[in-house]
């Protein structure tokens, strides 16, 4: 997993986020292992991307602010809970709109997965509904979200970048970026449907050959879902 670009002032704002409890025990309750926590803590070394976005979920506290120091460091301005017939929902508000959970799979183009065949979950991003419903037309209980680690879809695609996938299309029904499983990997790769009913999967990093899978072997191609937006540095 890389690291990313925090800026200065990082173990200040974790200090603030700690306050009196002792550090190891709010790591410990975050989901931090003691030897992480301790080259950060410690040593200053650059927190991964994993472990910020671990911090910012089970915190509530603004994924900008803990890189930059900018801006309100809290993400929930008020959380309602309203009753219904069976069970109790609840719905986390920021400046009015509803966030909805994608769950964060590890993606490699390259490297096998344990257990990815039964979706291992390893962490949460938060989406505005309003914004996956009404602008980018996705259903919040079809998604998953990726970090690419390989590099055969450079410069598209590069180590860090996050990908949100809308499960739904299994299908190669346009052109299009999709991540495909290939026993217990993941790979992201851009799929172009032709004219006689194959389908070639090609790759943005020109060191990569592209390939054609003819109509049969379409039959065996395993596709999570089609990329809809990416995340990444600047």
């Amino acid at each position: 997993m890389p690291t990313v670009d925090v800026k200065p002032g990082f173990l200040d704002r974790l200090q603030q986020m700690i306050g009196r409890q002792p550090p190891h025990s709010w790591a410990r309750d975050v989901g931090i292992g003691k030897s992480t926590f301790d080259g950060i803590w410690k040593k200053g070394a650059q927190p991964q991307l994993r472990t910020l976005l671990k911090i910012a979920w089970k915190t509530n506290i603004s994924l900008s602010w803990l890189l930059t120091g900018k801006g309100s460091s809290r993400i929930v301005e008020n959380v309602t809970t309203k009753p219904g017939r069976n069970s109790t929902s609840q719905q986390i508000k920021m400046k009015s709109h509803v966030f909805a959970q994608s769950q964060k799979y590890r993606n490699n183009n390259n490297i096998k997965l344990a257990g990815v065949t039964n979706e291992q979950q390893v962490d949460y991003l938060a989406f505005t509904n309003t914004w996956l419903t009404q602008e980018m037309k996705l259903d919040p209980k079809e998604l998953a979200l990726v970090i690419v680690e390989g590099d055969s879809m450079a410069p598209t695609l590069n180590a860090g970048d996050l990908l949100l996938l809308d499960r739904r299309e299994k299908q190669v029904s346009s052109d299009g970026i999709y991540v495909i499983q290939q026993e217990n990997n993941l790979i992201a790769k851009r799929l172009q449907k032709r004219l006689d009913g194959s389908v070639m999967v090609k790759n943005d990093n020109q060191a990569y050959d592209t390939q054609t899978l003819t109509p049969d072997q379409i039959d065996n191609l395993k596709i999570v879902g089609r990329v809809k937006w990416t995340g990444k540095r600047v």
